[in-house]
């Protein structure tokens, strides 16, 4: 008869290790908000300095690619994997504030679109460089 592991592989996306991703995620949701609301407030979300802070998003979320597997103790193998559950996190939250909350992101309905679009490109960016991250 053969026995049954008491341990999980160690790729395996525990409910321990979803919960650090999603912990992840809602942070760095919010640390983006902050982010790009202080820009709102100070005029950089729209006319010239819109391209700055959408190209500034680059280099800001390649760091943190690398940081999922390593706070969820997964190999760098599951870098997509892991990018993808916290950025289903914070397009949850966004998809939630945009729809009940907007004053959020901006008190102008305006600026609270280029922040909440702002936010969308920064997932869409992780999740492009998740997927070409292999380890």
């Amino acid at each position: 008869m053969a026995s049954i592991p008491l341990t999980p592989p160690a790729n395996a996306l525990t409910p321990n290790r979803v919960a650090v991703l999603i912990g992840f995620g809602l942070v760095l949701w919010a640390a983006g908000v902050v982010m790009l609301r202080w820009l709102a407030d100070a005029g950089a979300m729209t006319g010239a300095w819109l391209p700055l802070v959408y190209a500034a998003v680059i280099p800001l979320t390649l760091p943190c690619i690398p940081l999922g597997p390593r706070l969820a103790r997964l190999p760098a193998s599951e870098t997509a994997r892991c990018t993808a559950l916290v950025c289903a996190t914070a397009v949850t939250i966004d998809g939630l504030v945009i729809g009940f909350v907007p004053w959020v992101y901006a008190a102008d309905a305006d600026l609270a679109r280029a922040v909440a679009g702002c936010l969308l490109w920064a997932i869409g960016v992780a999740l492009i460089l998740g997927l070409i991250r292999r380890g």
